[in-house]
């Protein structure tokens, strides 16, 4: 007897039993298909314009403070959820601009370099900002993704913790031809005096970002390369420039990063400097300030410790004819000297130096004799003398601590306080407390 009729009704029956299969998964997509559009319509979230949606994610991922790319980070948690909250965050390009990266001590593998761009995808057109931390910065896979987007990147930040300051630890460099077209904030951070190695190297960075607008270093050091500087770079756009928190290191080097990059660049539009650096030689800041010629407006400087006399800070101030804050803070534990005296005795004498000076803040961290005859000199002169009439001052001394500060005489208070009642600001003590 052939088997040809058995085998053909088998073949029958599993072709029924497919057909089945087929039904049932059909079956079971529909069934997802309605699910959907049940949750869509149960979520309260269909129920509010799309703008408020978006806020709600932007404000959830910002508050979890969590923008690594991972599988597990709140921004891919939310297009998990349902269909609408995917749509809502794939159409919200702001909820992916903002990256952070920390490769060590758990280094990236592929697949999160793989979200990385994932998410620098859903950016469209939107401007990024990438913070690098961790106290290595990884090579290829890093210097491959600032490269692939380096014309989207607004912000680039390098977070950095270190083991020890003696270490150097910044290895970044850009790819051959990378430039970062769009780059407005360059910042560099660490947790302590930190070694981020020769400066020309970085110096390569800021030569491929033309538009710069804010350079920022805390706790950064550089080295200087065998051969020094050699011409300096012009950064034609950069507005601010914030050198922070390396006076611990500067007690330890003959020579601080400050002046170092103060020798290196060249800055004509400067606006805003922060500078912490106690060990600036004012020769060198005046030839910044001679070869820059800044429009600087706000000046945020702890006082150098050879900056003792009148003839020194009157060569400096002459050439910030446009500030309008100035910002004072004198050396932590130095008691010998009122290194503020120099500046308050030029600003009370010379009415076409800072001629449009509106707000005074000095800061010491040690108890002060304070010479409030010079005071009250330098506040009448510069409010009734001066083109631009100062409106704020103040003199910041430590709460705690020994030594206290000997109130002003009657006489000398009722003028300081004749000229609060005329429309100074005016603050003498620690934060909490106006001697006044």
């Amino acid at each position: 007897m052939s088997p040809i009729p058995k085998l053909q009704k088998r073949i029958d029956k599993l072709s029924a039993a497919i057909e089945g299969e087929q039904l049932l998964q059909r079956l079971i997509a529909r069934r997802s298909e309605v699910q959907r559009e049940l949750n869509y319509f149960s979520d309260p979230m269909a129920r509010l314009p799309f703008e408020l949606q978006s806020d709600i994610f932007m404000r959830c991922c910002i508050e979890s403070d969590a923008s690594t790319p991972g599988l597990d980070a709140p921004h891919m948690v939310l297009t998990a959820v349902s269909q609408l909250w995917r749509d809502v965050a794939l159409a919200t390009p702001r909820l992916w601009s903002d990256i952070q990266i920390v490769p060590y001590p758990h280094k990236l593998h592929s697949d999160n370099w793989k979200l990385c761009h994932l998410w620098l995808s859903r950016v469209q057109s939107l401007p990024v900002s990438l913070t690098i931390g961790g106290p290595l910065i990884p090579e290829q896979d890093m210097q491959d993704l600032v490269s692939l987007h380096s014309h989207r990147l607004a912000n680039l930040t390098f977070s950095l913790m270190s083991d020890s300051y003696q270490t150097p630890i910044a290895t970044f460099s850009l790819n051959e031809g990378t430039r970062l077209s769009s780059l407005k904030c360059l910042a560099f951070k660490a947790d302590k005096p930190t070694d981020f190695g020769n400066l020309s190297q970085w110096l390569d960075v800021l030569r491929a970002a033309p538009v710069l607008f804010s350079l920022k270093l805390d706790n950064a050091f550089f080295r200087m390369d065998p051969g020094g500087v050699s011409n300096p770079l012009t950064l034609p756009y950069l507005q601010n420039l914030h050198l922070g928190k390396p006076f611990a290191w500067d007690l330890l080097r003959e020579n601080g990063s400050t002046s170092l990059i103060l020798q290196s660049l060249t800055l004509p539009a400067l606006k805003s400097l922060s500078i912490s650096s106690f060990d600036l030689p004012y020769s060198e800041f005046l030839a910044f300030l001679s070869r820059s010629s800044p429009p600087l407006e706000s000046l945020q400087l702890a006082i150098p410790r050879d900056w003792l006399s009148v003839t020194t800070v009157t060569q400096v101030l002459r050439l910030m004819p446009t500030l309008v804050t100035l910002n004072l803070s004198a050396v932590p534990r130095d008691d010998r000297v009122d290194r503020f005296f120099p500046f308050l005795e030029v600003l009370s004498t010379s009415s076409d130096i800072l001629p449009n000076l509106r707000e005074i803040t000095l800061r010491t961290d040690v108890p002060l004799t304070i010479d409030y005859e010079l005071m009250l000199r330098l506040l009448t002169f510069r409010r009734t003398l001066c083109p631009g009439r100062l409106e704020f001052f103040k003199l910041q001394i430590p709460e705690y601590g020994p030594g206290t500060p000997i109130p002003p005489s009657d006489h000398m208070k009722s003028g300081l306080r004749q000229l609060m009642e005329d429309g100074l600001s005016l603050h003498i003590g620690h934060p909490s407390a106006n001697l006044l």
